[in-house]
């Protein structure tokens, strides 16, 4: 015969998941890096700055190789205005944005010196009247 009160019963099991996310919330929002936008292709945050056409994820690049937990969140305000959050440092960090044909969008970031880690443009080949 089931236990009617049960503490592993249904109804608990789904009260205690919501109390473990509260309280994931609550501990991710703690440990929060804050970064701070200057202008339009600046960031800075706990006394590095970072330039370029996407300055957040430079940034993330370099609080990492400064010891930065890669899960730490970072939370990117303009003034006194939350524009940003990112949810993983980590994360971010391997990422860059490219221009496609005038539409900017997220590519995997490959370490390339005197880039900004983006892939080249596509040569455009001509064609050959034969």
């Amino acid at each position: 015969m089931p236990h009617l009160f049960s503490p592993f019963s249904e109804r608990n099991r789904h009260q205690n998941r919501r109390t473990l996310r509260a309280t994931k919330k609550i501990a991710t929002a703690a440990s929060a890096v804050r970064a701070e936008l200057v202008g339009t292709n600046c960031a800075t945050a706990l006394g590095i700055e970072a330039t370029g056409p996407a300055p957040v994820l430079t940034l993330c690049r370099e609080l990492l190789a400064a010891g930065v937990t890669p899960d730490q969140c970072l939370e990117v305000y303009r003034g006194a205005v939350l524009a940003l959050r990112v949810c993983s440092i980590g994360e971010a960090a391997k990422l860059t944005v490219e221009d496609n044909h005038g539409r900017p969008t997220f590519r995997s970031w490959r370490d390339r010196p005197g880039s900004d880690g983006a892939a080249p443009a596509a040569r455009q080949n001509r064609r050959v009247a034969g």
